[in-house]
């Protein structure tokens, strides 16, 4: 059962309910909503192949598709770009497509060194068919435009990197609270007890953190934030209670950081977590740690 009077509670339910009525409502920070250093990146490493097909916007619509023969004989790397004014991400330089008027499959090519006189009218039959030749009549700057797709390309990533935000929350609050005694170690390679838990399936797996006194791991922890409800937070809070006995075996003190809105409608698989694991806290929590690191 979790220590609540280390960590200044008088009894378990005092504990539960402080927990509870302190969940974060939300974990969105300002970096949440959009990766720009990543957005950036995926359209700058095309800045030259943008600034040819930028050309395209200047001609009239019947010059068009003749410019775009052109370029892709002269400069056949602005093909790879051309899938992705389509917010469409292409494995192995390829998109299947099926043509219903032709009834069949049809291959259409986006790498540089497939680019022939052969597979020129097949990119743009796709650039015509797929509205992108349409494109460069309605924008301005190409590069502009890739900015805004990456974007909201990248909003697909939010799920993801909700999580990030949590764990480095603590990371960055843990750093902050533990004393000079203290040294902490963000996903360390060095330690991890999951190759144990798992019986050597999660070999590469890390923890969040890891605390260490006089170079000896004295306390690890994982953060987890969930948002909606569902089978996985309860099964993460099932499988920490295996975590925390594995780590009293290693002599390592265990400590599960967890918040968001869904446990106020999970309350029952967090308790009985509580009631086995010894340190279960959420973020507003985490001035306590020091009843943890004695």
């Amino acid at each position: 059962m979790v220590k609540f009077k280390e960590l200044g509670f008088n009894d378990f339910n005092e504990y539960t309910e402080h927990f509870f009525d302190t969940l974060l409502p939300t974990n969105k920070t300002y970096e949440y909503f959009v990766d720009w250093n990543k957005v950036k990146n995926a359209v700058n490493k095309y800045l030259d192949e943008l600034s040819l097909l930028n050309s395209l916007t200047k001609l009239v619509v019947s010059e068009r598709e003749k410019h775009v023969r052109s370029l892709l004989v002269k400069y056949p790397q602005v093909v790879e770009v051309i899938p992705l004014l389509i917010a469409e991400r292409v494995k192995n330089g390829r998109i299947d497509i099926f043509d219903p008027e032709l009834q069949q499959f049809l291959i259409f090519e986006f790498k540089r060194s497939k680019v022939s006189k052969n597979t020129i009218p097949l990119i743009i039959e796709f650039c015509i068919k797929t509205g992108i030749m349409d494109l460069f009549q309605e924008v301005k700057d190409i590069h502009d435009y890739l900015l805004g797709v990456e974007v909201g390309i990248d909003t697909n990533a939010r799920k993801n990197r909700s999580g990030d935000i949590f764990e480095r929350m603590c990371q960055k609050k843990i750093k902050r609270l533990i004393g000079k005694n203290y040294n902490i170690v963000n996903n360390d390679p060095d330690f991890s007890l999951y190759p144990i838990i798992t019986k050597g399936r999660s070999k590469g797996k890390t923890h969040d953190i890891v605390i260490y006194k006089d170079n000896k791991p004295v306390l690890f922890v994982e953060c987890n934030f969930y948002n909606v409800t569902g089978s996985k937070p309860i099964s993460i809070a099932e499988s920490y209670i295996e975590m925390y006995r594995v780590a009293k075996e290693h002599k390592v003190e265990f400590l599960w950081v967890t918040d968001g809105p869904a446990w106020r409608q999970m309350r029952e698989p967090l308790l009985r977590s509580m009631k086995e694991i010894d340190w279960v806290l959420n973020f507003r929590m985490l001035n306590l740690i020091g009843g943890i690191l004695k």
